[in-house]
Order: C-alpha cells, then structure tokens, then sequence
C-alpha cells in the first residue's frame, strides 16, 4: 500500500475507545425512572406541609403562652402590693421602738419590688416584639434538590 505523505498517519490504541463505547452503550441503556422521581418528589412535598403544619401549631402554642404571661405579671404585681399594704398596716399598728428599722426594710422591698416591676414589664415588651416577629409570614422554603441517579459506571 503507497503512503502518501499529505495524508497524516497515527496510531492509537483501540483498548480505550472499546471501553469508552460499552460505557456510552451502558448509559444509553440506562434510563431514568420518572415514575420514581415524581414520587420521591411527592414524598419531599408531604414532608415540607408536614413540618409547615407542625410549626403553625407551636406558633399557635406559644402566641397563647406569651398572651398569658402580662395577665399573670399583672396578678403577680397586685399580690405583692397588697402584702406590702398589710406588712406596712401591721407596722404603724405595732408603734414599738423597732419599726423606723422595718420601715427601712419595708422600702428596700418596695424599691426591689419596683425594679421587678420594671424588669418585668421589659420581658413582656421583649415578648410582645418577638411575637411581632412571629406573625410576620416565613419566608418560602426551597425545594429539597436532590442530585439524579447516576448510572454506574463499567471500566
């Protein structure tokens, strides 16, 4: 057979180009179940509703705890007005040499209760914000991506 010398010449090994054409044969063999993509996908949706759901319901939950919480702070409050009102009442009844000393006691606890008061009413605000923040509509979740089956891959 005459060579031409125009005409280029190689050689390659024809070991890689058969294993590169059973592993295109495998691929296209392959094929994707979209039967079992949907119903993983309808699964993944479920699973989505299922926590949207479950998280309404401790929304819920805690907006009722949090509405509690001034009503209770409020009894609270009065409760310990009025034992402060008979502690002062059993005082200035009593006359005896040691009360400018209880009445000292008595306005220390009158101060304590005050910055409590305080304090409380800063953790309803602190509350009342969060269940502010709480209302506000979740963003929208993203759909859970998962990566196609991959075919496997014959050396």
């Amino acid at each position: 057979m005459p060579h031409n010398q125009d005409e280029e010449v190689e050689i390659i090994p024809v070991s890689p180009l058969r294993r590169l054409e059973k592993r295109m044969e495998h691929i296209e063999s392959t094929s994707f179940d979209s039967k079992e993509f949907y119903r993983e996908l309808v699964d993944i949706i479920r699973l989505n509703q299922q926590l949207v759901d479950e998280l309404a319901k401790s929304n819920d939950a805690l907006r009722i705890e949090l509405s509690r919480i001034p009503s209770r702070l409020d009894d609270l409050t009065s409760r310990l007005s009025e034992l402060l009102s008979f502690i002062k009442a059993s005082a200035s009844e009593e006359g005896s040499a040691g009360s400018p000393m209880l009445e000292q006691k008595l306005d220390q606890l009158v101060e304590t209760n005050k910055k409590i008061l305080e304090t409380n009413q800063s953790v309803v605000s602190a509350l009342e914000d969060v269940e502010k923040k709480m209302r506000r509509p979740a963003p929208p979740m993203q759909m859970l991506r998962r990566p196609l089956p991959k075919p496997a891959v014959q050396p």
